[in-house]
């Protein structure tokens, strides 16, 4: 078997799903989570088990695919959808490529959004109120800035890329726990019973905050060893789901419910608070880089640009960062649209397919092919006799699947009616044109 050396080692694997993870943990869901109550906690436990043990299904269903379709490996561009072409067929392939391709683009756009917000709070407290530009323009000059570290390939061409955010995000969240604690603690609100709207936001954070299944399969490709992924995702998670936790901790005990979903707003001016914002408005863009690798490949693949670089992939990746802006100037607030596509699109990506894959190839030998002569098989010689699953894995899978699909429709009917809602108090940069 060739190694590719130039591929990602599991230290590196680690770093690309922390970066994927961001800042986004420490200062967006510990204000969200705390706002549900007693039941915040036990919730984002449960969201993130399910995340690592699904997202390590899909990289197990990988390693299964190559072993009895070799050939699956040329798909390495758009892996996710190459497995649901390879046990579902065609039509399946097609509306897993369309969710993933959507949330992917989906997830960027609050990022754009945090950090035009973050550069605009920053410019006004460095210079005393003089320097007030609007987070509508900051969020173009910061799709500009974007484009070129956008135009590298894949994961492992952006190694110093994913380095430098995690070392982000480490300073964030010291900086921000020391801000927290020199924050004056009369500024605490009391612990609210769990509501469903608070508990419905909350999950389609945690759903669209940590959900690597986009982008996991695209990590697995770059890496040296590829049975390796459960490992790189289990401690991912532990790193981040610790500052997350840690985070939430402090805002429990000084600030209680006050913490909104930017947790800096409720921070008191300081130096540290302008380092900690600059911080995280560069770490943003760099994840960023990272995260929409899955969609650039796809849709080059698609448009037959070669992976090698060149002039096209630079214009096709610079248009769609600035159509994420154009559609970001529309957006009214970021956490909104983040519970949103987190409820909607996350859900069928991380509770549904993944053990529905599972289950099917484990038990795959042939596949239903449709001919113009009529249907027939297709067999696969390379398949080694596999036992199916087992009965208590099986309902496990059932009850993940039937978990899942009931909080994605109702979580995705309480984020439409909060966006239709907050959208009226909270004008756009597109209806501010309009008044």
């Amino acid at each position: 078997m060739i190694v590719d050396t130039s591929g990602l080692t599991v230290p590196f694997a680690i770093l690309c799903i922390v970066d994927l993870f961001g800042i986004f943990p420490i200062v967006v869901l510990p204000g969200p989570v705390i706002k549900c109550g007693w039941l915040g906690i036990p919730l984002a436990i449960s969201v993130f088990t399910i995340q690592v043990y699904t997202a390590i299904l899909l990289g197990k269903c990988w390693i299964i695919a190559e072993e009895i379709e070799p050939n699956i490996v040329k798909k390495n561009r758009y892996p996710y959808a190459a497995l649901a072409e390879l046990i579902f067929g065609d039509k399946i392939k097609s509306i897993v490529t369309v969710m993933l391709d959507v949330a992917v683009f989906g997830a960027c756009i609050p990022n754009l959004l945090i950090a035009s917000y973050n550069l605009h709070i920053l410019g006004i407290k460095l210079s005393k109120d003089s320097f007030d530009v609007s987070p509508c323009i900051w969020l173009i000059v910061i799709g500009i800035i974007l484009c070129p570290p956008l135009w590298l390939g894949s994961p492992k061409d952006m190694k110093w890329i994913a380095s430098s955010s995690v070392f982000f995000v480490g300073s964030v969240s010291v900086l921000t726990w020391i801000s927290m604690y020199d924050t004056p603690r009369e500024m605490y609100e009391p612990i609210p019973e769990p509501s469903w709207n608070s508990v419905a936001l909350a999950y389609g954070l945690l759903a669209f905050q940590f959900d690597v299944h986009p982008l996991v399969l695209t990590i697995q490709m770059d890496m040296v060893n590829k049975r390796k992924l459960p490992l790189a995702i289990i401690c991912a998670f532990l790193i981040t789901c610790s500052l997350f936790l840690i985070t939430t901790t402090i805002g429990y005990v000084r600030f209680g419910s006050l913490l909104s979903s930017n947790l800096l707003d409720q921070l008191s001016n300081s130096y540290i608070l302008n380092v900690n914002i600059t911080l995280v408005t560069v770490q943003i863009c760099l994840s960023t880089a990272v995260s929409t690798t899955a969609l650039f490949q796809h849709i080059e693949h698609f448009l037959k640009i070669p992976k090698e670089f060149n002039r096209r992939r630079c214009v096709l990746r610079s248009c769609i960062v600035m159509l994420a802006v154009t559609l970001g100037e529309a957006v009214p607030r970021f956490d909104l649209l983040m519970g949103l596509v987190g409820a909607l699109l996350t859900g069928p990506l991380m509770f549904l397919l993944p053990p529905l894959f599972y289950i099917k190839i484990r038990s795959l030998r042939r596949l239903k092919i449709k001919k113009s002569e009529g249907v027939c098989y297709r067999t696969f010689p390379n398949a080694r006799p596999t036992p199916i699953v087992g009965f208590k894995r099986l309902i496990l899978l059932v009850f993940i699947i039937f978990a899942g699909t009931l909080a994605t429709i109702l979580s995705t009917v309480s984020g439409i009616r909060d966006t239709i809602i907050y959208a009226k108090f909270t004008p756009s940069c597109i209806m501010k044109l309009f008044e």
